[in-house]
């Protein structure tokens, strides 16, 4: 038996977390002094509720007891795992996750137990995740599962455009300069993902323009694996999410997406108004669709 665990970074919808047995670890949000568990004791929905009254919210790793607890209850078991962490390169949920698996090994040398660095989040994660809980059930082994999925780490795509600059401001990502002349003259960033770090790729002017940059994007990478599904994320901003798609549809043509919201850690960064899409630039050696 394998589990696949995944963080609440990781914005994969509910019922396909519990179709594939898919255990998720809260980070945790801050709403000025009141602490919670992310996807546990707060829900989304009410994290950017609090973004809209002007709080920020800020955000932490794990606690360390929650990692062990699960990878500890897993050992007991006999059931091994892989844990598909946040991008070290935004957070120290890697590391931490790392070095509590380190110490369980010492105690539970022939349990197969990995953590592996996903240089990402949302549904960049979600989409290995659910391959290697698909790959899990289809009965391939540890190794295989694991090779799978570092390979796909290192050809997940994340792109976004972001509605409103003042939280890439409060971020540092870019100046209030910056920020200042962007707003008046309506331009819209566009983001990557390079080794996990969010950067920002090109800038155009106007919501339609970055929607259209995005799509064209996606139309260049996605050619080598144009049969996969999609993922489109949102930070509570359905009605861009129904244009995306409809320029996606008209550069590519119909394809199988899966849409779900930004979590709070993601969205506290990127702010009310981002949108995300997901895609493989190369076809893993095991697909299941």
């Amino acid at each position: 038996m394998l589990k696949i665990i995944v963080d609440s970074t990781c914005d994969l919808p509910q019922e396909l977390l519990e179709k594939y047995d898919i255990k998720m670890i809260p980070l945790r949000v801050y709403l000025g002094e009141k602490e919670y568990k992310d996807k546990a004791t707060i829900r989304v929905e009410e994290v950017y509720d609090a973004m809209r009254n002007g709080i920020t919210p800020m955000t932490s790793q794990p606690r360390p007891s929650d990692i062990k607890d699960m990878f500890l209850s897993f050992c007991k078991d006999n059931i091994a795992f892989i844990y598909l962490a946040f991008s070290s390169a935004l957070s120290c949920t890697y590391q931490l996750a790392q070095s509590i698996c380190k110490e369980l090994k010492a105690n539970y040398p022939n349990m197969d137990m990995e953590v592996v660095d996903s240089k990402g989040g949302s549904l960049a994660t979600g989409l290995i995740a659910l391959q290697a809980a698909k790959l899990a059930k289809s009965g391939y082994d540890f190794k295989t599962i694991v090779k799978q999925v570092k390979s796909m780490v290192e050809h997940i795509e994340h792109i976004f455009t972001i509605t409103d600059l003042k939280w890439l401001i409060k971020g540092g990502r870019i100046s209030k300069g910056e920020g200042m002349i962007g707003s008046i003259l309506d331009i819209k960033p566009i983001l990557d993902v390079k080794n996990g770090v969010m950067e920002v790729i090109r800038k155009v002017r106007g919501k339609k323009k970055a929607l259209n940059m995005v799509a064209d994007i996606l139309a260049e990478r996605i050619k080598n694996f144009p049969e996969q599904v999609i993922g489109i994320s949102h930070a509570d901003d359905l009605e861009t999410v129904s244009e995306l798609v409809k320029i996606i549809k008209s550069k590519i043509g119909e394809k199988a997406v899966m849409i779900c919201k930004i979590g709070s850690v993601l969205g506290s960064h990127i702010g009310i108004g981002g949108v995300g899409i997901f895609f493989l630039n190369k076809k893993p050696d095991l697909y299941i669709k």
